[in-house]
C-alpha cells in the first residue's frame, strides 16, 4: 500500500511539473445505418406533396437516397383547388451523394450529388370536348361536356451542393440547391387532340402546361431543406485523450 501511494505521488509530481492537465473522457462512436426523411418545402411547391425518403450510408463518404411523395389540390397552399378540383402529383427521387467529411456528426459536412427526378401529375376536368374534328382547320362540328384527364410527366437529371448536420441527439438537418435539365411531355385521353386546354396559355415557359406534346429539353433549378432520424448502430467506446497546458 506504501509502494502504491510513493508511486501515485510520483506521477501527480510529474504532471505537475510538465505543466500538464490529463482528462480522459469516454464517448460513444455511432455507425449510421440509415436517416429517414421528411422534405417540408415540397409542400410549397405548386405540384406539392408530402415527400418521404431514406438515406442509407454505402461507406464513410457515399450514400445513397430515395424519396416519394404525394399530394392533391386539395392540400395546396397556392389555391390550386379552385383551377384544378381533381388534381393528384406524385414526385419520386433517386440520388448518389458523396460527402467530404462526416455528415452524421454535429459539425456536418458538404456533399455533391447527382440525381434523377421524375414527377407524375393527373388532373381530371369537367370541360367542353370537340367531336367531328377537322384536323388541318381545327374546327369542330360540335362540342359537349365531359371529363377529360390529363397526365404531365417531368423528367430531369441534376447536380447538387448541399450541408447535411447532425442536431442532437439523432436529428439530421439537410439543405441543398442546384440545376440541371428537364424534360416535359403532356397528354390527354381527348382522341381529337381538341379539347379546349387553353392552348395558348405557356404557363411559365411550358413548365406547366396542359397543351399536348413532347417539349424540348430546359434548364431546371432544384432548391428545399429536409429534417431527418438518423438511425445508428453504436460501435462502443472511444476513449479521448486531452492534454490541456495550465
Amino acid at each position: 500500500m506504501a509502494n502504491f501511494l510513493h508511486f501515485k505521488s510520483g506521477l501527480l509530481l510529474l504532471i505537475s511539473v510538465c505543466g500538464m492537465n490529463l482528462s480522459i473522457r469516454a464517448q460513444d462512436t455511432i455507425r449510421a445505418k440509415v436517416v429517414l426523411k421528411f422534405t417540408p418545402s415540397m409542400i410549397l411547391d405548386f405540384d406539392n406533396t408530402f415527400t418521404l425518403g431514406a438515406e442509407i450510408p454505402l461507406s464513410n463518404k457515399w450514400s445513397v437516397q430515395q424519396e416519394i411523395g404525394w399530394g392533391n389540390s386539395n392540400l395546396n397552399v397556392w389555391d390550386e383547388k379552385a383551377r384544378y378540383p381533381d388534381k393528384n402529383n406524385w414526385r419520386f427521387r433517386t440520388q448518389v451523394r458523396y460527402y467530404f467529411s462526416n455528415p452524421y456528426s454535429t459539425s456536418g459536412s458538404w456533399y455533391f450529388a447527382l440525381e434523377y427526378f421524375r414527377k407524375e401529375v393527373f388532373i381530371r376536368q369537367y370541360q367542353a370536348l370537340g367531336r367531328q374534328c377537322n384536323s388541318l382547320t381545327g374546327n369542330c362540328a360540335y362540342f359537349e361536356e365531359g371529363i377529360l384527364r390529363t397526365r404531365r410527366r417531368v423528367s430531369a437529371l441534376h447536380g447538387k451542393i448541399g450541408y447535411q448536420w447532425l442536431i442532437p441527439d439523432r436529428m439530421v438537418f439537410d439543405v441543398y440547391l442546384g440545376g440541371g435539365l428537364r424534360n416535359l411531355i403532356v397528354s390527354n385521353d381527348d382522341p381529337t387532340g381538341q379539347a379546349n386546354t387553353n392552348l395558348l396559355r405557356t404557363d411559365l415557359f411550358n413548365t406547366r402546361t396542359l397543351r399536348p406534346g413532347k417539349y424540348d429539353t430546359m434548364p431546371s433549378i432544384s432548391a428545399g431543406f429536409s429534417i431527418g432520424f438518423l438511425i445508428a448502430h453504436k460501435n462502443g467506446k472511444r476513449y479521448l485523450y486531452a492534454h490541456n497546458k495550465k
